[in-house]
């Protein structure tokens, strides 16, 4: 195995064992019987009195956005890699995304025309985008990049949501909804820089460069130490998982805001128009800041590739990168220095979309959904149907489009069994066949209990129609007692 596939397997499995978790998962966004359809524009209409989700199990959505890494592209035939039909599958920018969205304790509730809700959420967002080029080096070297500049970036949040919830109807066509949260931080890594310059020897194949690096990381849990003798810093694990003396961190140390803003506007009583800003907001993060850089005099390394027996071991024992592995690394090459409050901002969504009834039961939807990662923005196209019947059944099939990813068929399904409510989807089903080469792969279910177990609460007829209906009633019996 030569020291370019080597390296290449490894940034393969570093990836996915550090993102554990996953992208969006819009499928329960079109569940008409679903009341956390609600969160993706806080002034759905809620069709019950009341709900009560199963705690930690009522509401979690799991998925990934992978738009570059596939095993398709890897090789030519079955038994002869290519490294030039990956390279040319890469966009120039490059993204791994992974959402976990877990609702840990949520209810909500009707008073009159109004619906109120409260959730209490664990949230995990992690983006890291690369360019084509850091693999075109890693891979071909000194044949087609013996110079390269490329930069990275990856990002981490993990949070908790505790939100209140308003929906509710000011005008006969329009509906208003509201979500403000509090947000608590447990660990974050936010990248300002991570820019490397690099070469290749066109005589042995040493690799050597530069490196210029800049991030702060947070963490609820104490992940550094200062020498009490030379006030030196250094990255140490021996306190991190002590909970007993970290759990008062959770709900003080990282505090932010955020909101959800939406509306629904009945354009008559099949069609209607809404459009939402969700996750809008920041979190404070004061709790053990580092900032993480490089340091001007030790910014430079040199590898002259893995010798048979390191590649030997790899194979038989694996690769020994455990977070302790991690800690020499930044200790011994990179500038740790204490950093105080610092500010980063949720990945906040922004949707329009607009709804057909053909039939009570038959809907048909049309949403474009964006996000908002830093300075960057990712869009995405949806097309879908929902269908309820007996109002306990929840059908949804779903198409979408994102950037490098246009085979995303998605399929949802909901039971309301007496007060029971039980629901799973997905946006991507074809994931689940050919896992490897999905540019999106993710998943949604939950377990809840709806008010009242029998009929749903139904939205009232528009008045402007009926008012309509009458004068239009009145005009005809004047013209027929006129003739």
């Amino acid at each position: 195995m030569s020291m370019k596939k080597c390296i290449f397997l490894f940034l393969i499995g570093l990836f996915f064992v550090l993102n554990t978790y996953s992208q969006s998962v819009g499928i329960t966004d079109f569940m008409r019987l679903n009341p956390y359809s609600n969160f993706n524009n806080p002034a759905y209409f809620v069709p019950y009195n009341g709900y009560v989700g199963i705690p930690a199990i009522s509401n979690i959505n799991f998925s990934l956005y992978n738009s570059g890494l596939h095993y398709k592209n890897l090789f030519e035939s079955r038994s002869k890699m290519t490294t030039t039909k990956f390279i040319n599958s890469l966009a120039k920018n490059n993204w791994f995304n992974t959402e976990l969205n877990m609702e840990l304790l949520g209810f909500g509730f009707r008073v009159k025309d109004y619906f109120f809700s409260f959730s209490y959420r664990l949230r995990v967002e992690q983006h890291f985008r690369y360019p084509r080029d850091l693999f075109g080096f890693l891979l071909e070297g000194n044949l087609t990049h013996s110079n390269a500049e490329f930069e990275i970036e990856p990002n981490l949040n993990i949070y908790q949501e505790m939100s209140i919830g308003f929906q509710g109807e000011i005008f006969d066509r329009l509906y208003v909804g509201a979500r403000p949260k509090i947000l608590f931080g447990l660990i974050n890594v936010n990248t300002d820089e991570f820019r490397v310059k690099v070469n290749t020897n066109p005589n042995d194949y040493t690799i050597s460069g530069i490196h210029n690096i800049n991030m702060k990381v947070a963490s609820i849990m104490p992940f550094y130490k200062r020498d009490a003798v030379t006030g030196n810093i250094a990255l140490n694990t021996e306190y991190m998982f002590d909970m007993g003396n970290n759990v008062g961190n959770v709900f003080s140390k990282n505090m932010g805001f955020a909101i959800d803003l939406g509306a629904v506007y009945r354009v008559n009583q099949q069609i209607r128009v809404s459009a939402s800003v969700t996750d809008l907001g920041f979190i404070r993060w004061a709790g053990s800041t580092l900032e993480i850089a490089s340091n001007p005099h030790a910014n430079r390394f040199e590898f002259q590739g893995f010798t048979a027996d390191q590649i030997t071991n790899f194979i038989q024992n694996g690769i020994d990168f455990t977070l302790d592995t991690i800690f020499n690394i930044a200790n011994n090459t990179l500038d740790l220095n204490s950093l105080g409050a610092y500010t980063t901002m949720l990945t906040s969504k922004v949707m329009v979309d607009g709804y057909f009834d053909l039939t009570p039961s038959n809907r048909f939807i049309l949403q474009c959904k964006g996000y908002i990662i830093g300075k960057y923005f990712l869009p995405q196209l949806t097309v879908a149907y929902n269908g309820t019947f007996f109002n306990a059944i929840d059908v949804v099939v779903s198409y979408s489009v994102m950037k490098k990813s246009f085979a995303n068929v998605g399929i949802g399904v909901g039971f309301r069994i007496g007060p029971v409510h039980l629901y799973a989807g997905t946006d991507n089903v074809l994931a689940a066949i050919n896992v490897l080469n999905a540019a999106r792969a993710n998943g949604t279910f939950g377990l809840l209990v709806n008010f009242p177990t029998r009929p749903k609460v139904k939205e009232a007829e528009l008045k402007s129609l009926f008012r309509a209906r009458e004068e239009a009633t009145e005009q005809t019996q004047e013209i027929e007692a006129s003739e």
